[in-house]
């Protein structure tokens, strides 16, 4: 515990450099680790779970006694979400997400209007600072009318020391509390989903306030500043593939929305929401590779009763999980993302309040699944096991959850054959230009594949034994599929290596012959390629690459050709 009034959870550990990673399955391309979270956790896990949810219940049982009644808050929230930290860091895949969902969970359950909101994507320090002044202008004329005042500021990205990271510019965490203990609100709540952000929890320069007094009148609503961080700050923040989301914010939004109302009143606290991440999270990261994932937070927050974050209205419409079951649901969206989770015990119903549209909720049992597609529109539906269908596990509508990458390659390149009768004769070197698209994250193993097209041609001069020389204007058309894998060779740097299967269009003239008439060749090539790319932003990369390939020619005798084409160009990925 540090300074009067301000708790951190657990046991105020020093604060050390850590990096936000991705973890779990082999690599992807470049720059991001893969990860999976498990549907049903091991008994190792959940037995981790239930320790983690002892080491909050103090807390809990603090934060949630007065349950004082509820005024009219006039709620503002800036959510930031950055993939792309800078030099020095490997973009996140799902920080941008994790930002949209907390964005509309806040706008459609946590009482913010859409003028009070601000959603901040791919911005830099100094977009962020602005967004913060107006909302703190905002949040001053609705105190100055009187009103109660909310703030929430919530961050994904990168954060490293002791900045956050937001593109190629820095944001000092220090700077960024100092900003929220001086805002104008009543009550400032921040939730920081980086590594290194446990650096904003720590007491040293924090204002001297009064311990959380649970008799203090009730009158006297929450007040002070409340600071939550994804992990200890000598532990790693981890995202997943597999829910498509960083663990933390995953699990925060699955309580926002509904799963971690423990007290069955229809209100999620913010005791309740940190609880409830808290115990989710270090049970779904106790196996994986990077470990266990630690919650922290600071408490200085004085005057009676708890706050309250999300309000779940039926009108709205959700999902009501039955007394009669128990287990692990995953909720996913209509692009097989998760949404939400729900971890229920029998004997006790659970609702997840959703937007209106398509799901699919699975929950894994033994060797199998349980699926079950379902409609919200304003109702709640329910979701009982003996309406769910049985799958085989490798039928899990969730892999591949994160959906496929696309990027597109432009090229300029080279083609030449390595005979030298077929390359002073028939196949003179050509320039090319082509495309490529390619999918990554759809066949695992870090394998890709990719479609290209490419067109050239040039001119030469055909020598014959005997025969004077004959101009020789010639053009190109090849498209190829490739399977290729690729290895991370450092944070930016990817090599590539696979199979490429192409055809290949030939057509010639003969300038000032017209005695000769024009010739078309089609075949098709099979070869290898091998790539280099180096990631330079976020999105774009610039790719060397090199192919070699077999061609069969068979017009007026059979002759076995190989011919080489290198080529360079600029990727752009579209998603991250």
């Amino acid at each position: 515990m540090g300074g009067a009034g301000e708790q951190r959870h657990p046991g105020d550990r020093p604060f050390r450099p850590a990096a936000r990673r991705r973890i779990g399955a082999p690599r992807g391309r470049g720059t991001w680790h893969r990860g999976r979270s498990r549907g049903l956790r091991s008994d190792r896990a959940a037995a981790g779970e239930g320790q983690a949810v002892k080491r909050v219940a103090a807390a809990l049982a603090i934060l949630a006694v007065a349950g004082a009644a509820r005024a009219e808050v006039r709620r503002f929230a800036l959510v930031v979400g950055d993939s792309y930290g800078g030099a020095g860091t490997r973009p996140l895949r799902y920080a941008e997400r994790d930002a949209r969902r907390i964005h509309g969970i806040l706008t459609r359950l946590g009482g913010v209007r859409e003028e009070d909101a601000r959603l901040l994507t791919n911005a830099d320090a100094r977009e962020v600072l602005r967004g913060l002044d107006e909302l703190s202008a905002r949040s001053r004329a609705a105190r100055d009318r009187g009103d109660e005042t909310l703030l929430v500021v919530y961050y994904s990205g990168h954060a490293k020391d002791g900045d956050l990271r937001l593109r190629d510019s820095r944001l000092p965490l220090s700077d960024l509390r100092a900003a929220l203990q001086d805002a104008p609100a009543d009550v400032r709540i921040g939730f920081f989903d980086s590594c290194q952000s446990g650096v904003i929890t720590r007491s040293k320069g924090a204002r001297p306030a009064p311990a959380f007094d649970v008799t203090r009148a009730k009158e006297s609503g929450p007040r002070g500043l409340v600071l939550i961080a994804s992990s200890a700050a000598d532990e790693e923040s981890q995202e997943s593939d597999e829910i498509a989301a960083s663990f933390f914010t995953h699990y925060l939004a699955s309580g926002l929305l509904g799963d971690a109302n423990a007290s069955g009143d229809g209100k999620v606290t913010l005791a309740e929401a940190y609880a409830y991440a808290y115990g989710r999270t270090v049970g779904s990261t106790a196996e994986t590779r990077a470990g266990a994932q630690h919650p922290v937070y600071l408490y200085d927050l004085g005057g009676a009763g708890d706050v309250i974050l999300t309000e779940l209205n039926p009108a709205r419409g959700g999902l009501v999980f039955g007394a009669a079951d128990e287990g692990v649901y995953v909720v996913l969206d209509g692009t097989r993302k998760a949404v939400a989770e729900v971890a229920k015990a029998r004997g006790g119903s659970r609702q997840l309040s959703l937007a209106p549209g398509n799901y699919l909720v699975k929950k894994r049992i033994e060797n199998a699944l349980l699926v079950g597609e379902v409609k919200i529109a304003t109702d709640l539906v329910e979701i009982a096991d003996a309406r769910l269908t049985r799958r085989k596990l490798e039928d899990d509508p969730q892999k591949g959850a994160s959906g496929p990458r696309w990027s597109l390659l432009g090229t300029g390149g080279y083609q030449i054959f390595f005979d030298s009768a077929a390359r002073n004769g028939l196949f003179p070197p050509a320039a090319l230009a082509g495309v490529e698209l390619s999918s990554r994250d759809d066949l695992g193993h870090q394998l890709a594949w990719g479609v290209d097209f490419a067109v050239g041609g040039g001119a030469s001069t055909l020598r014959l034994p005997e025969v004077d020389s004959i101009p020789v204007r010639f053009g190109e058309l090849s498209g190829g599929a490739s399977l290729f894998r690729d290895f991370d060779l450092t944070d930016s740097l990817t090599a590539s290596a696979g199979a490429r299967l192409a055809f290949l269009y030939l057509s010639r003239t003969f300038p000032g012959r017209s005695d000769l008439p024009g010739q078309n060749f089609f075949t098709f090539t099979p070869g290898l390629t091998l790539g280099l790319s180096w990631r330079f932003t976020a999105r774009f990369s610039a790719v060397a690459r090199g192919r070699v390939n077999y061609l069969l020619y068979n017009i007026d005798k059979n002759q076995s050709l190989g011919y080489a084409e290198f080529s360079a160009g600029v990727d752009y990925a579209f998603g991250l």
